[in-house]
């Protein structure tokens, strides 16, 4: 009698089209692996543009001159941090990089502290979002900010390769 009632019911689960495994407890389990993470850890250096060019050549982030910039980012799980600098500035320029990757897309925060800038007054804060092309190792990404002595800046873009 029991071996009957475990045959009709592996007999009625598969009338029923229920293909999923089953745990101990009765819960269906699932075989969907987790989305794979990517990798934004490395040397990152590229263009940039934004509304600020009118202020001249090589000039982003409210800045004239700024030149070629450089991202050397580090990554744990979806936390990205690192450095910012511009070979176009005495001093590079250095600021930091905060971010968060969602596969293979990156929301960022980029800060330009005091000193940081040709005038040691002003400071930049630029957010931006960045995707990820893990074929190629190239990043497009867009951003808008402020910058304390010459005002607000959009429309930014910036493709980066990994060096």
């Amino acid at each position: 009698m029991k071996l009957m009632a475990v045959g009709l019911l592996a007999l009625l689960s598969s009338a029923c089209g229920n293909s999923t495994p089953m745990s101990p407890s009765g819960m269906a389990t699932s075989t969907t692996p987790p989305a794979s993470q990517s990798s934004v850890s490395g040397t990152w250096s590229g263009t940039a543009s934004d509304s600020s060019s009118a202020l001249g050549a090589g000039a982003m982030m409210g800045q004239a001159g700024m030149g070629t910039p450089t991202w050397q980012l580090s990554q744990s799980g979806t936390m990205v941090t690192g450095t910012m600098s511009f070979g176009g500035m005495q001093g590079h320029m250095p600021g930091t990089l905060t971010g968060t990757m969602s596969g293979n897309d990156m929301t960022f925060t980029v800060d330009m502290p005091n000193a940081s800038m040709m005038s040691s007054a002003c400071t930049a804060r630029a957010t931006g979002t960045a995707h990820l092309d893990p074929t190629t190792m190239t990043m497009t990404c867009t951003y808008s900010g402020s910058n304390s002595c010459s005002g607000p800046f959009g429309t930014g873009q910036m493709n980066m390769s990994r060096r």
